[in-house]
């Protein structure tokens, strides 16, 4: 586990050179370039945003087009597939697939032109929908809508917004305008509105009309020279023609379909290219050389240094620089197991260089009370057996080994959990020794006590609830003594004990008290442990010296603070006064530190006894019925796995921030971003 140190680079090249320096540093992934500190008035910066933004646009194109061909030619895939490994392309290979850029764009122009063809048919299908509708309560009207007379009638084709009949409407333009005399003919009558067509002789008109609007007729939109029936009939022909349209344009589209590897060569292309240009707005140059600084672990300088040096005509520089300043970024090299948490780690903070790597001692942590909290034999072998089988299928990448292998030693440690508690996907080992007619411990594993101990068996509950305090006490002292090496490490050992010694002295002292509690049977009972508890009960009066030190050292550390001169507490009165308030401050916060891990218990608990109903509902309905319980447990237990997998995520992640890291981690570091190789379909392999 391990902070590295970073050095300050600095390289002189050629101007000619810029871009083949830039690529090589994208391809090695070990440089975060940044602009440069002290510009000589004669340098300028090469202005790239223009290049950016139209690499930008074209990976927006391939990105589109790819939309596109998964929406209507998607590939076949699995799930595990994603764990495949990146194809490797040597660089002239890269290079030489690179001239067909031009090409592949062309084609996502293309998909995409097509796709927009479908999006204007679908628009002209719903509008063409859209005047049917209107259409459908006319289409018994056997007269051009545009019909407005003849030589001696006006004719008015409209609607009132209410169910009416030719009577109703005759009597109520009688008693608007008596004079008002016509006919009308109703073409369709419902609950929303009645259509009709009115006629009169063109003398009437004008008081014709004005009695048909005054008792709430509205004109008929439609102009058509054609009858609503011809209307729809044609419309109908349009939206047929349309979706013939939109057929041929999928077909067409499929057509692409084998073009896809070259898009996603595409879209890996440009993001490269905009990565690259991003950088090199922040080079300076002038007439013959440019200048590019940035930063570089300290195990990586050298070689990058020589090879640059070797391979291109170029001065490379690097500095020391002050690792404790906030602008230094931070990389964090871990082991296999330690690795598998830096994303853990980072969704709360970035470490800075002040801080310990909280990885490497978190790793002790982590897998075992995520495997408590899950805590189940059956689930942990499933999660293994699904690990180990993409690790054994894929040549798996760093970063895609990180969740594998995560996934993993989570397995690993619910297994562990699952052994010593004796479930095994909840109590099944019992239902199928007796034939899935009852649950009488009357299994090979009971009856030989192939377990320490199950939590819902007699008292264990309480024993369960306590030994999760036990090892929240002792998770709690491992980030109280990361603190005190964190404050070593930073040149402040004394108040690192003083601050830090006397909480791990009270977290100590209080274990006889768990002790107490539990009647001398946290480890269980089973022989082997039998002297832990002796040992622990005999050492009671030693265990409350402790806790009494510790308690002293809480009020007499701000005094110590203060006679060294440390601290601004008003003298040692203040210091007495401020301890004493740290003493209550403890108890109070300490206590609830350890109430915390009770979530242990209760997520524990809570995957055992749903995966116990689920066996107990797929066994009682039908009195064991072998098919049904096995369609029952598959189910119940996938959907049990899934939510407390969740959960044990959630709340051991919580563990992490809010207990843990709490007792000695700061974070807010700035994360080392080196120009690299961010690509998706392959990488690129450096050719000697």
């Amino acid at each position: 586990m391990a902070i590295l140190n970073m050095k300050r680079i600095e390289i002189l090249a050629m101007l000619a050179d810029s871009k083949s320096v830039v690529d090589y540093i994208q391809r090695q992934g070990t440089v975060e370039i940044d602009e440069l500190r002290e510009a000589e008035d004669h340098f300028d910066r090469l202005n790239t945003g223009t290049s950016v933004m139209q690499f930008e646009k074209f990976q927006g194109v391939a990105d589109s087009a790819v939309a596109v061909l998964d929406q209507y030619a998607p590939a076949k895939s699995s799930f595990l597939d994603q764990y495949a490994p990146r194809e490797e392309l040597p660089v002239s290979e890269f290079l030489a697939k690179s001239q067909g850029t031009d090409e592949t764009l062309s084609k996502c122009y293309a998909i995409n032109s097509l796709y927009k063809d479908i999006q204007d048919c679908r628009a002209e299908i719903t509008r063409c929908e859209v005047q049917i509708d209107q259409l459908k309560p006319w289409a018994k009207l056997d007269i051009a809508p545009s019909l407005r007379e003849t030589a001696n009638a006006a004719i008015y084709i409209g609607s009132f917004g209410e169910p009416l009949d030719r009577e109703t409407i005759l009597t109520r333009m009688a008693e608007v305008d008596p004079e008002a005399e016509g006919e009308i003919e109703v073409v369709e009558s419902d609950k929303n509105q009645t259509c009709i067509v009115a006629i009169c002789h063109k003398d009437n008109a004008s008081k014709f009309e004005q009695a048909l609007r005054l008792v709430g007729f509205v004109a008929f939109s439609e102009t058509g020279k054609r009858t609503p029936a011809e209307q729809i009939e044609a419309l109908n022909q349009a939206i047929e023609d349309q979706r013939a349209t939109i057929a041929s344009k999928e077909e067409e589209i499929k057509t692409y379909a084998d073009t896809r590897d070259d898009i996603d060569f595409l879209k890996d292309y440009f993001a490269l290219r905009t990565d690259k240009y991003r950088a090199l707005d922040k080079v300076s140059v002038d007439d013959n050389v440019f200048v590019l600084t940035g930063w570089v672990a300290e195990e990586d300088a050298d070689v990058l240094k020589k090879n640059l040096e070797e391979k291109f005509d170029a001065a490379v520089s690097i500095t020391d620089v002050d690792n404790s300043s906030d602008e230094v970024p931070v990389k964090i090299k871990n082991g296999k197991v330690g690795r598998t948490l830096e994303n853990v780690t980072n969704m709360y903070s970035t470490p800075s260089h002040k801080d310990l790597d909280p990885n490497g001692i978190m790793k002790f942590f982590y897998f075992f009370l995520f495997g408590l909290m899950l805590g189940d034999a059956g689930y942990g072998l499933v999660m293994i057996l699904v690990t180990l089988f993409v690790k054994l299928k894929y040549k798996l990448e760093p970063q895609k080994a990180k969740s594998v292998n995560y996934g993993l030693y989570c397995g690993i440690g619910t297994f562990f959990w699952g052994i010593l508690q004796n479930s095994w996907f909840g109590d099944l080992p019992k239902w199928i020794a007796n034939g899935l007619k009852n649950n009488n411990p009357t299994d090979f594993i009971s009856t030989h006590h192939l377990y320490w101990f199950e939590p819902l068996a007699n008292n264990n509950i309480t024993r369960f609830l306590l030994l999760c305090f036990f090892f929240g006490i002792i998770h709690l002292i491992a980030g109280l003594i990361m603190n005190i090496v964190k404050h070593v490490k930073n040149g402040m050992a004394f108040e690192g004990f003083v601050d830090n010694i006397p909480p791990i002295l009270i977290l100590i002292g209080a274990i006889p008290v768990i002790n107490t509690f539990i009647g001398g049977t946290a480890l269980g009972d089973i022989p082997q442990t039998a002297p832990i508890d002796a040992f622990i009960k005999n050492a009671s009066p030693v265990f409350y010296g402790i806790l009494i030190a510790g308690a002293a050292g809480v009020v007499l550390g701000p005094v110590l603070a203060a006679l060294k001169g440390r601290k601004a507490l008003g003298g040692i009165i203040g210091g007495f006064g401020s301890g004493l308030y740290g003493l209550y401050n403890a108890a109070s916060g300490y206590l609830g530190d350890v109430l915390s891990y009770a979530r242990l218990l209760a997520l524990g608990l809570c995957t055992g006894v749903i995966a116990s109903v689920i066996n107990q509902l797929g066994a009682t309905p039908l009195g064991g019925n072998v098919i049904l319980f096995i369609i029952i447990g598959l189910i119940g237990h996938t959907v049990n796995i899934g939510i407390n997998l969740i959960g044990a995520y959630v709340h051991t992640n919580r563990l992490q921030y809010v207990e843990f890291f709490s007792k000695f981690y700061d974070g807010g570091g700035k994360a080392f971003e080196p120009l690299a190789v961010n690509t998706q379909s392959f990488k690129i392999k450096e050719e000697v």
